[in-house]
């Protein structure tokens, strides 16, 4: 049998693999999979030539959000199979995913969202909710690209309402209260094929508040590897998939008052710190495996 052509797709930025990509690409090729590098923004690439593709660092999606959408389509257009699929990716990208997860009993990080067409005030949002400071971030965006903090006090000032204006009329925003346990470390725990595999602490630097510069080793509790479980089950109940149709995910949150508020669930998301669990390279390669397995017999 000819081996399967895995795309492992990436940005133009960073056309390469990364280290785990490298290692993923190996387990593959052990299982009779040959995986290599795809620009998702490459016009040249012809999604046509891979019998799947899995998303890894596609990194600039969010500043060209409707050319992914119709490379989405390009995929779907050519039968290609796609980790995570593509119906997933499309929800994922747009932050109001949020919303959707509230609505199904998902506890979030307290949240309004402010579409562009919006002309509500960033002041009157904070006084509305009585929140003391909040973090403005678009729905559309990667790590803490465009994410900034705020306090209620400074969003009276010219500048603060200008800097929202302008990025609302540059797409959707959420504005989120500002939790200050975030400096005990954002949570962030991965699951493959819907099972639990490892997880990981990421800690914001002293001058700053997005947790991105310092990741420790951390082991949950039972309680929250079952909550972030229950949040992974929702949004595959919104799909109707089963575990092994959803290889991979990580669940980021903010533990408050002993409670796991969710602050981004990543379905499009290179940073699975595949590096820092052992077995983490071969459950991923499993997960992927098991995917393709459930499509091809559709």
């Amino acid at each position: 049998m000819a081996p399967l052509d895995i795309g492992l797709v990436t940005g133009e930025k960073a056309p390469s693999l990364t280290d785990d990509g490298k290692d993923l690409a190996a387990e593959l090729s052990t299982r009779g999979m040959e995986a290599e590098p795809v620009v998702w923004s490459d016009d040249r690439a012809d999604p046509s030539a891979f019998d799947a593709v899995v998303f890894r660092s596609c990194w600039q999606y969010h500043r060209q959000p409707e050319a992914f959408r119709r490379w989405l389509d390009r995929l779907d257009e050519a039968g290609v199979t796609a980790v995570n699929p593509t119906s997933v990716v499309r929800w994922n990208m747009h932050k109001s995913y949020l919303r959707d997860l509230a609505e199904a009993g998902v506890d979030i990080v307290p949240t309004a969202a402010v579409p562009a067409t919006s002309d509500r005030e960033l002041e009157s949002i904070l006084t509305r909710r009585g929140w003391a400071e909040a973090v403005v971030k678009p729905t559309i965006g990667t790590s803490s690209a465009g994410v900034w903090r705020v306090s209620r006090g400074a969003a009276t000032n010219s500048d603060a309402r200008e800097r929202f204006e302008r990025a609302r009329s540059e797409g959707d925003l959420l504005v989120q209260k500002y939790l200050p346990e975030i400096f005990e470390g954002e949570r962030s725990l991965v699951f493959f094929g819907g099972e639990y595999s490892h997880a990981s602490l990421r800690l914001p630097a002293d001058d700053d508040f997005a947790a991105n510069d310092v990741v420790e080793p951390y082991d949950p509790w039972e309680a929250t590897i079952a909550t972030a479980q229950s949040i992974l089950d929702a949004a595959r109940a919104r799909f109707d998939l089963a575990p092994e149709a959803l290889p991979y995910a990580r669940i980021d949150g903010i533990v408050r008052e002993g409670e796991f508020l969710l602050s981004e669930l990543e379905l499009i998301e290179p940073f699975l710190g595949l590096e820092r669990s052992p077995g983490a390279v071969e459950r991923f390669a499993d997960a992927i495996e098991a995917a393709l397995a459930v499509d091809s017999t559709e």
